[in-house]
């Protein structure tokens, strides 16, 4: 992290207002990205405060250092900065910042050299089921959910995260992954199929991991 630079950019996020954006959904997000790249920093703290929270849920996936992942978060923020006269239009704001973020996680742990085997790089981490949710699934559920989606291949593991968790779309999960679209779309109804050959002594166990995600 660079001296000064994380409290002066903390302070920014505390100072500016985001009153404009608060009626925006995502699929008005490339006008956010519009007015970001044209200099408009109550743009960047709207991506900042929408986004960081979910990157970091993501970056768990990865690793579990908190310190780690929040530099990575924030530097990513800052190239967004540094970059912002270079940049084009993106097509989806998530979808970058989660390449970005998988990026950088990767490159920093290499060099740590603390990046896991590729059988083991990618995670599964849910979190306790909700109140809503607690009714049908309770901690041995979530458990052996865990379990068999980390007996996934790491890429299938990826894509059920991104897809049902995240909702992102086979365009975005094919920018993130770096593979074509088709791809994604073969691999995450490969991915639905083992793991619900996995779960197949589970009663409802597959049914309760979609209530899930959907209810998250």
């Amino acid at each position: 992290m660079k001296p000064g630079k994380e409290q002066s950019y903390s302070q920014n996020l505390t100072q500016l207002r985001t009153d404009g954006y608060d009626q925006f959904s995502e699929k008005d997000e490339h006008l956010v990205w519009d007015r970001f790249i044209k200099g408009d920093d109550e743009s960047l703290v709207y991506m900042y405060r929408k986004y960081a929270d979910v990157l970091y849920r993501y970056g768990r996936q990865f690793t579990r250092r908190y310190e780690f992942l929040r530099d990575c978060i924030q530097e990513i923020f800052f190239e967004l900065i540094d970059k912002r006269a270079n940049l084009s239009q993106a097509r989806s704001i998530k979808a970058y910042l989660f390449t970005a973020l998988k990026r950088r996680i990767v490159r920093d742990l290499k060099k740590e050299e603390k990046f896991l085997p590729e059988e083991d790089g990618f995670k599964f981490l849910l979190s306790e089921p909700s109140v809503s949710i607690s009714t049908h699934l309770n901690h041995r559920d979530l458990s052996i959910i865990q379990r068999q989606l980390n007996l996934l291949p790491v890429n299938q593991r990826e894509v059920i995260l991104l897809h049902f968790y995240e909702g992102l779309s086979y365009d975005e999960i094919a920018e993130i992954m770096n593979i074509k679209v088709r791809s994604a779309r073969v691999l995450t109804y490969r991915a639905l199929e083992n793991l619900q050959k996995k779960l197949s002594s589970y009663k409802d166990s597959l049914y309760l991991l979609l209530l899930y995600f959907s209810l998250k």
